[in-house]
């Protein structure tokens, strides 16, 4: 067990390290009007389009209040828009705009460009292990 704990602590240290580099190489670069938060968002309407405020909010764990908060900001640029039911008021469902899928693409193409800078360094064998592993983890649901 103690060995698990030494390799959780270097992995949860090295990840944070990276999420942090890679965040401020991304507002250094590519500047940007969304929070990393506001993408995510962003790209999980781009894949489910459209999508109910409520499913959101169940795929990120929060409330839906949140998520409306979130959704409120996204509207209010431009990058998604909202529509209500016909029979039923509260049930709203999302969709990404022309605006939205742009900068979401941008987003992707730069993200791509400044993590190259960490896992190009990788032989292709090794960046083939460690995106398997990774997926494998990501992969993993609540037990």
């Amino acid at each position: 067990m103690a060995d698990l704990l030494h390799y959780a602590f270097r992995i949860r240290t090295a990840m944070n390290k990276m999420q942090r580099k890679i965040a401020i190489d991304m507002q250094q670069q590519f500047g940007g009007d969304l929070t990393r938060p506001q993408f995510y968002l962003l790209s999980l309407i781009s894949a489910e389009e459209p999508c109910k405020i409520t499913h959101l909010a169940q795929k990120l764990g929060v409330r839906p209040s949140t998520i409306s908060t979130m959704i409120n900001r996204l509207v209010d640029g431009g990058f998604v828009s909202r529509v209500y039911g016909h029979n039923d008021r509260r049930s709203v469902l999302v969709s990404i705009t022309a605006r939205g899928q742009d900068v979401l693409t941008k987003d992707i193409e730069n993200y791509s460009k400044v993590l190259e800078k960490y896992i190009g360094v990788l032989e292709p064998s090794e960046l083939e292990t460690f995106t398997q592993t990774f997926e494998k983890i990501a992969a993993i649901q609540n037990r």
